[in-house]
């Protein structure tokens, strides 16, 4: 053979092959690549503290007010229980006992919320609004993101919001820390936000129910707030277990009807001897407020209005 033929053979078959190599690089490549960009990322479950990026939820969160501070103010109803301290005190969940006609509200249990993240719930705020949508705020140990999630950054960029891909809506978004924050929808979360960031002080549903927040205590484990009774404007509800294994109610009322009143009182007149260790009640202005102690079958038996 003629070596310049066979010298120019190699060449164009390595010129070929740049060729095939570079249609196959831009084949192969370019369009999985627009679709990956195209496409939110899939996280996988974490099994360390919270490794999510962005910034933490952060807020006092060891009562009822706490939640109701991070609250909108169309907020109706709400429920705070200390389910740490509830275990710390009993060899049962107390509250899981408590009738509909005391609590005016549908409770949440510990099971449900720690399903929702397979941890143990330590405390936990359920809210519920005129818009109707809800408001789940808790704490956890251990803190992990156990489902899967697509992270998408808030509105001020200093958040991630993880869109739930486990739930029955996919709309259903979590922001972690302490509490941690659970809603309906991504816009739902990003008002709570709000919230937390505002440098004035914002409305919320604290300034709903200041008027008989304003005369509870700081010590309740389990906290009802409710604006949809018909007994009152305002009703709160608060229950904590005393060292004794005894039980005390608070009850306040923001006007209370005169019939509820007049029946709160006459019922009063003969706790003690009903077996009630106190019976208290005291009208301030329109605020009654009512503190009875004793077993709990009386505490949570007794009439409320």
């Amino acid at each position: 053979m003629n070596p310049k033929i066979g010298i120019q053979l190699i060449a164009a078959f390595m010129i070929l092959s740049m060729i095939l190599s570079s249609v196959a690089y831009f084949i192969g490549s370019d369009d999985s690549s627009d679709e990956d960009n195209n496409q939110p990322d899939i996280n996988t479950p974490q099994t360390e503290y919270f490794n999510v990026g962005g910034k933490q939820v952060f807020h006092s969160f060891n009562s009822i007010a706490d939640g109701l501070q991070m609250s909108n103010p169309q907020t109706y109803e709400a429920q705070f229980l200390d389910v740490e301290y509830i275990e710390s005190t009993g060899l049962e969940l107390w509250n899981e006992q408590l009738p509909l006609n005391l609590t005016t509200v549908s409770m949440r249990n510990k099971v449900e919320v720690d399903n929702l993240y397979m941890t143990s719930s330590k405390q936990i705020y359920f809210a519920q609004d005129f818009n109707n949508e809800f408001l789940l705020l808790s704490t956890m140990t251990p803190k992990i993101v156990s489902f899967q999630y697509i992270g998408l950054p808030s509105s001020d960029n200093q958040y991630l919001l993880l869109s739930r891909l486990d739930t029955t809506d996919t709309k259903h978004t979590n922001v972690m820390g302490e509490p941690t924050i659970f809603t309906p929808t991504r816009e739902s979360a990003e008002a709570v936000i709000s919230i937390i960031e505002s440098v004035a002080v914002p409305p919320t549903a604290y300034d709903t129910f200041s008027p008989v927040l304003n005369y509870s205590d700081d010590y309740s484990e389990f906290q009802i707030v409710n604006s949809l009774v018909g007994f009152a404007d305002l009703y709160y509800m608060g229950l904590h277990r005393n060292d004794d294994g005894s039980f005390t109610r608070t009850t306040i009322y923001l006007d209370a009807s005169d019939e509820s009143a007049a029946h709160i009182n006459e019922l009063a007149l003969g706790g003690l001897k009903r077996g009630f260790s106190q019976y208290d009640v005291t009208t301030e202005g329109d605020i009654l407020k009512v503190v009875l102690t004793g077993e709990f079958s009386l505490v949570t038996g007794e009439d409320i209005q």
